[in-house]
């Protein structure tokens, strides 16, 4: 990973935390389209982890399900912790927030218990 890879991560993350799902997608976007594989379906991953989130704003149960479904794919075949990332309990978070969508349905996403979108954990490796 280059440095400006580093500080791609950094900032998709603090966006993403932050509440600002669309804009840490876009944070993430210019990592992915440097990357080569795996890094590459790594962010990929978050990207549609984003993206779940920034359809759940805007209530569209569709994708919710389908970013969420595609993330939760791609994340599992990476360890709990990836470049610095707190991988674990996002694979974790997603598993409850999918299970809560399914749960409430289109006509009820909209009350959609928001407590359960985590905050990532990251902590970049020393170089």
């Amino acid at each position: 990973m280059t440095d400006e890879d580093w500080k791609d991560l950094s900032e998709g993350i603090r966006l993403f935390n932050a509440g600002a799902y669309w804009e840490s997608h876009e944070a993430w976007e210019l990592v992915w389209r440097r990357r080569n594989e795996p890094t590459r379906v790594f962010f990929q991953a978050l990207i549609q982890f984003a993206a779940a989130y920034h359809q759940l704003d805007r209530g569209v149960y569709h994708g919710v399900v389908k970013h969420m479904r595609n993330a939760s794919t791609k994340l599992a075949s990476f360890p709990d912790r990836f470049l610095g990332v707190e991988v674990g309990p996002v694979k974790s978070s997603l598993e409850l927030c999918l299970d809560e969508a399914l749960r409430l349905g289109e006509g009820k996403l909209s009350t959609f218990d928001r407590r359960l979108v985590l905050r990532i954990d990251f902590n970049a490796p020393e170089p």
